[in-house]
């Protein structure tokens, strides 16, 4: 009986010391962990950073001159005319017009067409987009 006494406290001492003994262990690995984690997050960020950066289109001193372009003949009775708009071109820093399209209508939308704007910078080109209408809720009470 004794010697089972001994080795079952010899066995639980060894259990009380491994994480005093690994204790060191762990927290320089704890400590790697942060940093490793830290550095992946910085990256990360300077990575967006960078593509919204690339995506973000630029300011000009002046609006480039429209060149109009013969309008294709249009495919239906339904099909609208949406005027070219401007892209940002990140090699030569300047705008680069595109050209209109015919498209079809979207039912609760209507299509605003794309405008300079001028700013303290200079000016910069807003792309065209379509927008919801504001439908009119009729508020009577219903009885």
């Amino acid at each position: 009986m004794g010697k089972n006494t001994e080795l079952q406290k010899d066995a639980q001492n060894q259990f009380k010391l491994e994480p005093v003994m690994n204790a060191n262990k762990t927290d320089v690995s704890m400590k790697i962990g942060k940093n490793l984690k830290m550095f992946i997050y910085l990256i990360s960020l300077a990575g967006i950073g960078l593509l919204f950066n690339a995506c973000m289109s630029g300011y000009v001193a002046t609006e480039p001159s429209y060149v109009e372009y013969d309008r294709p003949p249009r495919p239906n009775n339904l099909s609208i005319w949406i005027d070219g708009d401007y892209g940002w071109n990140n090699r030569t820093h300047g705008y680069v017009q595109k050209a209109g399209y015919w498209g079809q209508p979207r039912q609760g939308s209507t299509y605003v067409a794309g405008n300079w704007k001028t700013t303290p910078k200079g000016k910069t080109w807003t792309k065209g987009s379509w927008q919801k209408q504001n439908r009119q809720v009729n508020t009577r009470n219903k009885k």
